[in-house]
């Protein structure tokens, strides 16, 4: 059975192909489509990030003067001594006036134990309490930087130690210094980012695709409020259009470049090959006259079918030619084999059946020779047994000249026949001959087997009376596992079945008649012992 594959024309594997170009070439415009915004998400995610790394330079940038400030007069001299004497002057002249220069709004001086020494501002009102302790500064958690809340607004505050000794611990006292975000700061940091920048609570609004959300942490680590920054919207609406019509151009292009290439196959590979599929259907080279003449791949192989059917006719007048030859040869050669199987069919024949009677004549007229000077009257019998032999001998060769079998089975049966060929070597020879047959087994046996046996019995029983002197032979019969088994038995000289391998035809015959028969034979003897021959053969079915 053929399979769908294989009953698709070329024409339906063209279409589907050139389908499944077109499915692939439109997926392929999509992953260019989606590959465009993809990319286009990327950039809008480069902004975004080039945007928040932007506006932290500017914060860092903002912080620089604060740093250096706390650092700077943290790590003064003065700043040692002041921790002493504690002048309000001189911290006036020096401190105080330094806040708009580095940028801040309010300075704390704070003892080692947290005693507030000194404290400035730049905005008018009530002195700001600190906002935080040595203690705090002190903590592993914490460090110099952090925000806090006030009554004036969010300050960013910066703290460093003053009078470390000489292991860098244990110092004297901290400055701490504070930037208010206020209008003015978030409108520098706005101007500079190029950003909107304003300060919303830290339960706000969750941020969205044009805006971000900076967290501003206190000591304890909780969010106070949040940095909120909005981006400038991005147009690629205009990007996205020409991307859109080249996608378009393309795939109008790849829809004309398929139905050429459609319309070319059709014309230029279908055609023509349906013209040769037809040739090749009818065996008839009038559907290709035209394309013969082609100079092209296909017109030359239009010619080479033309060519091959001139060949292939010339080769099947040939083929006809040598089929008889070998129709005729093998009639001769199957004649040769029936006459060298008649041959060989009638050399064993005339061994085991004439020669054999022959043979038991003989041995007849042996025993009433030695039986004619004491017993005359018994001699008489044995030479009318010995007569009545040679006459059964005579019809059997005249069966071998008119092509019938020796034995005639189908008119008596292989035990019957059996009881005869004992009764008549009793007859020509003392000896016993005891013969046991199941008759259903026998009924059993097909003409040929019976046939075979018989044979078999015979050349045994003679086996053991010319060459073995035997005075007894058992005859059997018997089944087992739907399998006959025929045993001839003698009670004779025996032999050694190794010395007489090679010598004469007899054993050799025993054992093409049981493979004939469809089994096999094994030979027991031992000089001094006797022999047995066992033949074991398949049997036909039952008769119901």
């Amino acid at each position: 059975m053929q399979s769908p594959n294989n009953c698709m024309s070329i024409k339906v594997r063209m279409t589907l192909l050139l389908g499944v170009l077109l499915v692939a070439f439109l997926g392929v415009m999509q992953l260019l489509r989606q590959g465009e915004t993809a990319r286009l998400d990327e950039m809008r995610r480069e902004t975004v990030q080039a945007s928040i790394q932007s506006l932290q330079q500017w914060i860092n940038l903002s912080n620089q003067p604060l740093q250096r400030f706390v650092r700077d007069f943290s790590e003064w001299p003065e700043m040692t001594a002041f921790l002493e004497r504690r002048d309000p002057a001189w911290a006036e002249t020096n401190l105080k006036q330094n806040l708009g220069t580095y940028e801040a709004h309010a300075l704390w001086i704070l003892s080692a134990n947290g005693e507030l020494l000194y404290s400035a501002q730049r905005h008018p009102g009530p002195p700001l309490a600190p906002p935080i302790t040595p203690a705090d500064l002190t903590a592993p958690e914490t460090g110099p930087h952090l925000f806090a809340e006030s009554r004036d607004g969010l300050l960013q505050v910066w703290g460093e130690p003053i009078g470390l000794d000489m292991q860098g611990e244990n110092p004297r006292g901290w400055l701490l210094v504070a930037r208010w975000w206020g209008p003015r700061f978030l409108a520098t940091l706005s101007r500079l980012a190029e950003m909107r920048v304003q300060l919303v609570p830290a339960d706000g609004p969750a941020a969205g695709t044009t805006q971000l959300h900076l967290p501003l942490r206190d000591l304890q680590g909780t969010t106070l409020c949040q940095l909120q920054t909005t981006l400038p919207q991005l147009d690629y609406a205009e990007s996205l259009a020409a991307d859109t019509l080249a996608v378009r151009m393309l795939l109008l292009f790849g829809l004309l470049v398929i139905a050429t290439v459609w319309l070319g196959v059709h014309q230029w590979v279908l055609r023509p090959l349906r013209q040769v599929s037809r040739t090749l259907a009818h065996g008839d080279v009038a559907f290709i006259a035209n394309l013969q003449h082609e100079q092209n791949e296909l017109g030359g192989v239009a010619r080479l079918i033309t060519t091959s059917f001139e060949q292939k006719r010339a080769l099947q007048h040939e083929n006809e030619e040598r089929k008889r030859a070998e129709q005729a040869l093998r009639k001769s050669e199957e004649l040769v084999r029936r006459s060298l199987e008649l041959r060989a069919r009638l050399a064993r024949d005339l061994h085991d059946g004439v020669i054999q009677s022959i043979y038991a004549a003989g041995l007849g007229l042996e025993s009433a020779m030695s039986e004619l000077e004491r017993d005359q009257p018994a001699a008489r019998t044995r030479l009318a047994h010995c007569r009545q032999s040679l006459n059964g001998v005579i019809r059997e060769v005249r069966g071998f000249i008119i092509g019938l079998e020796p034995e005639q089975m189908q008119r008596h049966g292989f035990a019957p026949e059996l009881a005869a060929l004992a009764r008549t070597m009793q007859d020509l020879w003392p000896v016993r001959i005891v013969h046991k047959v199941d008759p259903q087994i026998a009924g059993r046996l097909s003409i040929g087997q019976e046939v075979h046996a018989l044979q078999i019995a015979r050349e045994c029983i003679s086996n053991a009376l010319r060459h073995g002197e035997a005075k007894q032979v058992l005859i059997t019969l018997t089944q087992t596992a739907e399998r006959g088994i025929l045993t001839v038995k003698d009670d004779g000289r025996g032999f050694d079945p190794a010395a007489v391998s090679g010598q004469g035809s007899g054993l050799h015959n025993l054992a093409s008649r049981a493979r004939e028969m469809g089994g096999s034979l094994r030979l027991d003897s031992q000089p001094g012992r006797g022999s047995a021959i066992t033949i074991t053969f398949p049997l036909t079915a039952a008769s119901p």
